[in-house]
């Protein structure tokens, strides 16, 4: 497979491989280059997340060792990058790459409330803040994507519509979609590059990728750019189903996907990575 993954997690976060385990699967898979991109910290939620009392210290030694060793040995690429969760802080010039991703709607009172979660927590909290209102959740939602994407410009954002990950709101529903698309073109503005996305489909809880496929006319018709993500918590899964979704970009009119390289981001062409 001439093509990368870059977002993957380990132990060292809420996955299940080592990072070597990691860089061992994406080598015997035949992938151009591997993305470690482990959570950073949320210190109000540390459920998932690196923390300094375990890993955050050991996390970018250990990446940087396995960069150096797959590069001396193997030539094979390996990038130390950290899922960047809006509300951590980061010193971004310690990693080669970020994922700008919204786990969480954080509110001015400093309610702060779970997207990513157990679904009774989610259903329960859209109760709870937002009256039941699905359309006002995903509205919040989106403007945290939006501020995240303006503040913070990571190298390219991660899961655009994670709220639907339990069918929290109507993927049919046309005011949910105008929300939706108008925060997509406004996050565009500020971050050209979102990952597709493929956590949801490993899991079982969708069919279809991150962000939604009827959003990526839009994505095209803007100018923005798309990068493969497998979203892998476990080496097996990293690079799934990466042909089919190269299939799909193809069909709607991508004719390029993104990648890292060690000289910065360059453009494939997809028909000659199928």
């Amino acid at each position: 497979m001439a093509f990368g993954d870059f977002h993957t997690h380990t132990i060292f976060s809420d996955g299940f491989g080592t990072v070597e385990e990691m860089v061992n699967s994406a080598r015997a898979k035949g992938l151009s280059a591997l993305g470690i991109s482990d959570h950073s910290m949320t210190p109000f939620d540390l459920r998932y997340c690196m923390r300094p009392e375990t890993n955050i210290e050991k996390y970018e030694p250990t990446v940087r060792e396995a960069q150096k060793r797959a590069r001396e040995l193997h030539n094979f690429p390996v990038f130390l990058g950290i899922e960047w969760d809006l509300g951590s802080e980061i010193d971004r010039e310690r990693y080669d790459y970020t994922i700008g991703s919204v786990h969480y709607i954080i509110r001015k009172n400093g309610d702060i409330f779970p997207v990513d979660s157990q679904p009774e927590k989610v259903f329960g909290g859209i109760e709870r803040v937002f009256g039941g209102n699905r359309l006002d959740f995903a509205k919040a939602y989106f403007e945290q994507v939006v501020t995240h994407a303006e503040k913070n410009k990571p190298t390219f954002m991660g899961h655009f519509d994670l709220l639907t990950k339990h069918k929290t709101v109507d993927e049919d529903d046309e005011a949910y979609l105008a929300v939706a698309r108008e925060a997509l073109a406004e996050m565009l503005k500020h971050v050209p590059l979102l990952e597709i996305n493929m956590g949801a489909v490993i899991r079982g809880l969708r069919s279809v990728p991150y962000p939604h496929p009827k959003f990526l006319p839009l994505v095209l018709e803007l100018g923005g750019k798309v990068i493969l993500s497998s979203d892998a918590h476990h080496p097996d899964k990293i690079a799934f189903q990466f042909p089919e979704m190269l299939r799909l970009l193809a069909d709607i009119g991508f004719t390029h996907v993104s990648r890292l390289t060690p000289d910065g981001i360059v453009e494939d062409e997809i028909a000659t990575l199928l």
